[in-house]
């Protein structure tokens, strides 16, 4: 997105004039002119070096007190391009009442830039309301790019669409109308992954109505290419002339081509049978879940492995010696380990584990897991990124709660948190009133309502069951903490709306399979319930888990993990980092009587 100008540029620019004073003769080193300190600014914010140039722009305004009231809104939006919301509020409230009035259109714009950092994307509206739209066209620009983002983020993509089609009036470089379309895909898809209504009202623009309708095919797009197609060809009948056209669908017979890029065989190597099988069916559904949704004529010969009837050593030698082109599996960490030494990288892996932090992985050897405790740095990030820098944990005494409190933690104080106070449970605990007191530092008076620690803005419960979350949650409210936001993580959830009324109010991530609205996954999630109706009931993510693990092959086969770039699955939006890992970035929901709901 680097060809969009995210920030306004102010009309102070346009003032600004360059006067260098040459002094190559001189011993004595020049007092720099505030011309000299405007250019320096003006480079430092260029070449992206945004709180150098906010503190330049800061000291302008002590300097030229006429000029006090540009400067500042200058510095405030160097400082949102640094990503620091404090410092440009800070630098917001120092500019005059008088702005108001002298640099309506600036202020406007800064103000509701801080209001669209802050999520709050009602409020940026309104300030945008305060004025008309700019005619200078750097800052109707930003105008529309604001209110845009601003819609979609309170949930009327309409309005969104409409702002953001608006904008390209405004835009000349065609860097910067491929960046918008590319903008405005993402967000339509986003609308259309959450459920929102994308119906154009009547006599909507064309093109307006061609995005908007553009939504649940991008959806099938990014989520199920395979099946795409179709999709894709009847909304370019409806739509000959749409700019999307040329942009962001240009690619699209390349996506869907590049997504059925299978080898002529896959081996899949599971625990089918002993004490790990209920897993490793599971998986082995999803994966064919997956495979089965691809035309007959383009699928690959798969071969699966139970690594539990034989070693995993002999079934891996086994599978390449038969053909395999790529090999998925195995799943648990130990057989993960045991495979390492045999992979030479001439046939791709796709483990469904992840090798120990001190092991480098071979060449072409990838790694795919659904671990815990990346889903507590998870939630770590977002309540920093919520304004929660403080707040007390409750965990299970187990193996699995020390790695996640730990993980949390970790994450928590990098990003300058602090986790107050941490208390364990019994897994077969069922009473949590003594807990709970001590964490929240509950004090109850006889005769006056009862009262908790104040410095705790979160209480992170890693349940590790739906059940015992349903059991905690009504308890915190019971102990007068129904003030302070929960949050937890995706197995606190399960899709049951009439037991879930408990968890309202819960946040917590988890994966499209379980929580999106989209017509897309829905109808994968569908088709496999019903195929394994009774299976999937306690086990749903591990279907997804297979399913994705299918979809990845061709994008890891096919590119170099730098060129894999994002893929949209059932499991969330996947990417490749520098060890091979797979890594997950998550759906965020609240409960709200008892369901959950997209934030």
């Amino acid at each position: 997105m680097a060809a969009i100008s995210r920030r306004p540029r102010l009309p102070l620019y346009a003032a600004l004039t360059v006067s260098l004073v040459l002094a190559a003769c001189s011993l004595v080193k020049p007092v720099q002119a505030p011309e000299d300190k405007q250019e320096r600014a003006l480079h430092l914010a260029r070449d992206g070096k945004h709180a150098e140039a906010a503190q330049a722009y800061a000291e302008l305004a002590t300097l030229q007190p006429a000029d006090h009231d540009n400067y500042e809104l200058l510095s405030a939006e160097q400082w949102l391009a640094a990503g620091n919301i404090a410092a440009a509020k800070e630098a917001f409230a120092a500019v005059s009442a008088e702005a108001r009035s002298r640099l309506p259109a600036a202020r406007a714009l800064v103000a509701a830039e801080i209001a669209y950092a802050e999520n709050d994307g009602a409020r940026a509206i309104r300030e945008l309301d305060q004025i008309p739209v700019p005619t200078s066209a750097d800052l109707a620009q930003n105008y529309y790019w604001i209110r845009g983002r601003s819609a979609f983020l309170t949930g009327h993509p309409v309005e969104g669409t409409r702002a953001l089609v608006e904008r390209e009036r405004w835009l000349s470089d065609p860097a910067a109308l491929r960046a918008n379309r590319a903008e405005l895909l993402n967000r339509i898809r986003g609308a259309a992954e959450r459920g929102q209504s994308l119906k154009a009202p009547p006599k909507t623009d064309p093109i307006v109505a061609g995005w908007l309708d553009l939504g649940p095919v991008a959806v099938g797009l990014a989520r199920d290419p395979i099946r795409a197609a179709e999709a894709v060809a009847n909304w370019k009948r409806l739509y000959p002339q749409h700019p999307a056209n040329d942009s962001v669908l240009a690619m699209a017979s390349t996506q869907i081509a590049a997504a059925a890029e299978f080898p002529d065989q896959i081996a899949l190597l599971l625990p089918l049978s002993g004490r790990a099988e209920p897993v490793g069916v599971a998986v082995r559904d999803g994966f064919i879940a997956a495979y089965l949704e691809q035309p007959p004529a383009t699928r690959p010969r798969l071969k699966i492995y139970d690594v539990a009837a034989e070693s995993v050593s002999s079934a891996y030698t086994q599978a390449v010696a038969e053909g395999a082109g790529f090999v998925v599996g195995p799943l648990t960490k130990e057989d993960v380990a045991a495979v390492v030494p045999l992979s030479d990288g001439r046939t791709p892996v796709l483990a469904l584990n992840f090798l120990g932090e001190s092991v480098n992985p071979p060449h072409n050897f990838y790694q795919f897991s659904l671990l815990p405790e990346d889903e507590a740095r998870m939630v770590a990030r977002r309540v920093v990124a919520d304004g929660r820098q403080n707040g007390v944990a409750i965990v299970p005494g187990s193996e699995w709660g020390t790695r996640v409190a730990a993980a949390f933690a970790d994450e928590l104080t990098h990003l300058g948190g602090t986790v107050l106070d941490s208390q364990r449970y019994e897994t077969s605990q069922v009473d949590f009133s003594d807990l709970i007191k001590r964490v929240l530092q509950v004090h109850a008076v006889k005769g006056e309502p009862s009262t908790h620690r104040t410095d705790a803005a979160f209480v992170f419960v890693a349940a590790g069951s739906a059940g015992v979350a349903r059991q905690i949650l009504p308890q915190l409210k019971f102990h007068y903490a129904g003030d302070v936001p929960v949050y937890s993580m995706s197995d606190s959830f399960e899709p049951d709306p009439s037991a879930n009324s408990d968890l309202d109010g819960m946040l917590f991530p988890d994966m499209p399979w379980m929580v999106a609205n989209d017509p897309v996954t829905a109808q994968i999630r569908d088709a496999v319930r019903a195929a394994w109706p009774a299976r999937t009931a306690r086990r749903d993510r591990l279907y997804a888990f297979g399913f994705d693990a299918y979809r990845l092959v061709p994008a890891l086969r096919s590119k170099s993990p730098a060129e894999a770039g994002e893929i949209s699955g059932v499991t969330g939006k996947l990417h490749v980092d520098d060890r091979n890992r797979i890594r997950r970035d998550l759906e965020w929901s609240q409960i709200k009587n008892g369901v959950p709901n997209a934030l």
